[in-house]
């Protein structure tokens, strides 16, 4: 059995209300502080890191469709391991994530591409920051496969 792999990726909102963006910032530290005792986690990539930290070298997702312009690197990206599928839905739809999830769109822009994916990864094995751009990229231009799905689609909701 094998454990699941989450890449997350939003770009910032230019016109954002500064002080929308630093609620934001806010939340996002509370809720960096708690999924290391979330259960079912299992580790994350250090996005701040020079150099690879294990978890390759940090990436962003270039090739997305429609990006209207905006910068890619004006983002925000996650990479962690979960246990499975359950573990990782109700981290992200409970509590503090849940709350934040609602206020997304206050920060960041809503395009045509997806805030994340998700991937099972063999017991052990580390995600790659290369592994979750290459699946977002693939899932915003060819939809979901085994490979490569979002917690909406019939495998992420199973």
């Amino acid at each position: 059995m094998g454990s699941l792999a989450l890449y997350t990726f939003g770009l910032l909102d230019p016109a954002a209300d500064p002080a929308a963006v630093a609620d934001f910032a806010r939340r996002g530290t509370e809720i960096y502080g708690t999924v290391c005792e979330a259960p079912g986690f299992l580790g994350r990539g250090d996005a701040h890191r020079d150099g690879d930290d294990g978890w390759g070298a940090y990436a962003v997702p270039l090739g997305l469709p429609d990006l209207a312009g905006h910068d890619p690197h004006v983002h925000i990206a996650t990479l962690s391991r979960w246990q499975d599928l359950a573990t990782a839905r109700s981290f992200v739809y409970t509590g503090l994530h849940r709350e934040a999830l609602r206020l997304r769109y206050d920060w960041f822009l809503k395009g045509p591409w997806p805030g994340h994916v998700v991937w099972t990864t063999d017991d052990g094995a580390r995600p790659c920051w290369a592994d979750g751009v290459e699946r977002l990229e693939a899932l915003a231009h060819d939809g979901e496969s085994a490979e490569h799905f979002t917690f909406g689609s019939p495998r992420g909701r199973a």
